[in-house]
């Protein structure tokens, strides 16, 4: 089995959505390693030395029994196009190092910044980023996500967002996008739509 990773924001010495990746952290061990690892993460990352200053990515790879972590100065990347590429058959269930597939795809972007996954014609999400849609006032993410992040379950936990099918076709009734992950939250740039390559 590939390892597993969790990318985590680290604000001026203060870890953010901790609860919500150490769920994950869980569920991930339990379904693929059997094991319920009473995990306490916020103790684990407590006892290891961080930075205290500025915005880091701290990037904790894992399995049922070994835990690496390193810390990484954190800039986000300008991201304004999307280019729409299909696999019918791709999957990220879980969070891996291994990311073989998606950067396959990823190849194929001609030109955007990134990609937007579609798979059986449903929107999933980009290379790296869950996807959020704005119609009107309203935010709604693709309930067919590949991965879903930490990021997004906060939203939705919250309201801000809600779950939809979302297909390719619907793309173009929306009026704006924004990707969102562990290191990108809600306040992330808000994109026009035209953005999105075909």
């Amino acid at each position: 089995m590939s390892l597993l990773i969790e990318s985590i924001k680290l604000q001026d010495g203060e870890f953010c959505n901790l609860f919500y990746h150490e769920q994950r952290m869980k569920r991930s061990l339990h379904m693929l390693c059997g094991v319920d690892d009473h995990l306490d993460l916020e103790a684990f990352l407590k006892n290891v030395q961080f930075p205290t200053t500025g915005l880091h990515k701290c990037r904790l790879v894992y399995d049922e029994k070994s835990r690496e972590v390193e810390f990484i100065p954190y800039t986000p990347k300008s991201i304004s196009t999307l280019r729409i590429v299909e696999h019918d058959r791709i999957n990220y269930e879980f969070k891996y190092t291994n990311r073989k597939n998606i950067d396959r795809l990823f190849e194929m972007r001609n030109g955007a910044d990134d990609i937007l996954i579609v798979k059986r014609g449903l929107i999933t999400d980009s290379s790296y980023c869950n996807i959020v849609f704005r119609k009107g006032n309203s935010w709604i993410t693709p309930w067919s996500a590949l991965l879903k992040g930490t990021q997004r379950q906060k939203l939705l936990e919250r309201e801000l967002i809600r779950e939809e099918e979302i297909t390719k076709d619907d793309v173009k009734h929306f009026d704006s996008f924004k990707l969102i992950n562990a290191l990108l939250e809600f306040d992330a740039p808000e994109i026009e739509i035209a953005n999105i390559v075909f």
